[in-house]
């Protein structure tokens, strides 16, 4: 009784350390999000404030920072594709004044999401002639550039009639002193997104240079780490195509290279125009991909997984038609999918939350252990998922985005999970190969103990049968007093008496038969070989997990022994029963020179760590035991208990 209350209380403090560090991992996720809200944010970064169409940007500053943001005060001229000419003719005023992403489109000003439109901010920059470069994002989906009344860009064909979207990020480079007006003129009529979503940035040439490089040096080696990863998690299921779950982990991992690599492959491939269906649509699967592999994981066939996997792959067909038919897609259409892609994040993350949970407290030791991994990254999720609700003016300058952070270590801690599933099975796998192997052995074993019986059955029947013919000719030397005789014929039976068959080890035939084989081995090698063996039928220990242990110490000791080339060799056993234990000890000579890892030893006759010692530390394990090796000078000793 008392030790179950122990259990039980160590159990309970088991689960509030995972409680709090759940909570921690929120706090650590939490703070993160802030942190790069605050300090890798276009919408906070430093920079001199702007209003009503105006920004005056000092020597001094523009030194310091380098990159400055323009996020507010640019005029906003609704429905209207102005030239630097309509502002000399005659000045028009604007709708509003607003900030980059203000608008996710033109329904403000036409109740259609698609539209035209003009955006105009005067800078007044230092007096003195210097370099500018201004850095343009993706203006969807076709503009028109003017710096100082000259045109500098043009993407696609801004005319309504005449419409054809063409976006890319753009660094324009100009030479001015004292005042710059940027004019924007922007159509879209074809995208989810329209008009100035992302802040431009104005700068030095070097810096704004620096900024996109570091940018898109970050983003291209998270996108090879998450591709490497596929890759060799797609080679390893190739090679053991029985096992689904490294294919799975590629296609997660190829989701994952979808939702985030729309900066770079809009670097390598400018002209292709579905990279934001792509992202979408990854995004959507990735989550599908969750609830695939945490079923494929843990044999996770619930109602809550089930939904989770139907509803997922419902959201990615409607992901499909939405982007097909988004040119004509009306505002109440694109609020829907809207709010579709949003309940869907809430849903699937509450779903995945809730079975985890379900798992960690229903399940075995070893799946709780995984489970504990996918919550963790669960909980990442979640808390990336509210931060993002909470503060939505975020756009990162040098990171990613939070859910694109959250999805990151979703891909870590899968691969994780996925790594110890491969390596687990992998040495099962090795250690089934052991087990047969030894199994096979122990059988020829006893098949050839069996045939030394028999054959000494045999030579002592036959020596019965002629031993009153052997008894009648000594008799008739006696009588005759042929001592001569008598003694050379003493001399002849002695040569031809049967071979005597040693004692049994043990009771266990299959055990007996083990140390048979090495003992005769041994003798023959010149090595002393000694046991006291006490192995009782009906132990319960399985008779191939008693040949695992005796087969494989035994094996590597005369393999010790010899390597051998001074001192004494020799093999002591002894195992035996006490206080509810099945202890057994192999002691052997060897030449003192091991090789060692945090694992266990490495093998002799490869170049990784043995599987022998491994089979015997995960059969002690089995049993709730323990296996420990030790060396001392030129003697090696193993030491198995296995409680019973």
């Amino acid at each position: 009784m008392m030790r179950g209350e122990k259990v039980m209380q160590r159990s309970n403090h088991f689960r509030f350390a995972f409680i709090l560090l759940l909570l921690v991992i929120s706090g650590i996720t939490s703070s993160i999000c802030l942190l790069l809200y605050q300090y890798d944010n276009k919408y906070t970064a430093p920079g001199p404030a702007s209003a009503y169409g105006s920004m005056e940007v000092e020597a001094e500053t523009l030194n310091g920072q380098g990159v400055i943001w323009l996020v507010d005060g640019w005029e906003f001229y609704g429905d209207l594709l102005l030239t630097p000419a309509d502002f000399r003719s005659n000045m028009p005023a604007p709708d509003c004044y607003l900030f980059a992403g203000q608008q996710g489109g033109f329904e403000s000003v036409t109740g259609n999401p698609h539209g035209s439109a003009s955006y105009r901010l005067t800078i007044k920059l230092p007096k003195q002639t210097q370099t500018y470069s201004l850095y343009l994002p993706e203006l969807r989906s076709s503009c028109r550039l003017y710096v100082n009344g000259v045109e500098r860009l043009a993407l696609g064909e801004i005319s309504p009639e005449h419409y054809k979207a063409e976006t890319a990020e753009k660094i324009v480079p100009f030479e001015a002193a004292g005042e710059v007006e940027l004019l924007l003129a922007v159509s879209d009529f074809s995208g989810a997104y329209g008009g100035l979503t992302y802040p431009p940035a104005l700068g030095t040439p070097d810096s704004i240079h620096d900024m996109t490089t570091v940018r898109l040096n970050l983003r291209t080696a998270l996108l090879t780490m998450t591709a490497l990863f596929g890759v060799i998690s797609l080679l390893i299921g190739i090679a053991n195509p029985q096992n689904s779950l490294p294919g799975l982990y590629a296609l997660y991992c190829l989701t994952f290279l979808g939702f985030t690599c729309y900066p770079v492959a809009k670097t390598l491939f400018p002209a292709f125009g579905g990279l934001y269906f792509v992202e979408n649509l990854s995004f959507c699967a990735m989550i599908l991909m969750i609830f695939i592999l945490q079923r494929r994981l843990f044999t996770l066939e619930t109602p809550v997984n089930t939904f989770g996997i139907a509803f997922g792959g419902l959201v990615c067909v409607v992901c499909i038609f939405y982007h097909l038919f988004l040119p004509q897609a009306s505002l109440t259409m694109l609020l829907s999918y809207s709010r579709l892609i949003s309940l869907y994040k809430s849903i699937s993350t509450a779903l995945l939350t809730g079975s985890t949970i379900w798992m960690l407290l229903r399940r075995s030791d070893e799946t709780a252990h995984h489970a504990k991994f996918l919550l963790c990254g669960i909980v990442i999720f979640d808390c990336t998922l509210i931060m993002d609700r909470f503060l939505p003016l975020y756009e990162p300058i040098y990171s990613g985005w939070f859910l694109e952070i959250s999805s990151l270590c979703m891909v870590l801690l899968i691969g994780a999970i996925l790594l110890q599933e491969i390596y687990i099975h992998t040495a099962a796998s090795l250690r089934l190969e052991e087990t047969i192997r030894l199994t096979g052995q122990n059988l020829a074993m006893q098949k050839e103990q069996h045939q030394t019986m028999i054959e000494a059955i045999a030579g002592e029947r036959t020596f019965r049968h002629d031993l009153r013919q052997h008894i009648s000719v000594l008799h008739e030397f006696a009588e005759r007093d042929d001592m001569d005789s008598l003694k050379q014929y003493f001399d002849q039976l002695e040569g031809r008496l049967p071979a005597n068959y040693a004692g049994v080890f043990c009771e266990n035939a299959a055990v007996d038969a083990i140390l048979r084989h090495y003992k005769t081995n041994a003798e023959s090698a010149g090595i002393e070989f000694s046991a006291a063996v006490q192995v009782a039928e009906g132990m319960p220990i399985s008779d191939v997990d008693l040949c695992v242990i005796f087969g494989n110490c035994l094996e590597n000791a005369l393999e010790a022994c010899k390597r051998q080339t001074d001192h004494k060799k020799y093999v002591m056993v002894s195992a035996g029963t006490s206080v509810g234990v099945f202890a057994i000890t192999v002691e052997n000579s060897f030449n003192g020179s091991l090789r060692r890892s945090g694992a266990g030893f490495f093998s002799s006759k490869q170049s990784r760590i043995g599987i022998g010692t491994a089979s015997v530390q995960a059969i002690a394990k089995k049993y709730n035991g323990k296996a420990t090796f030790k060396s001392d000078d030129n003697k090696f000793q193993a030491l198995i208990v296995l409680h019973l």
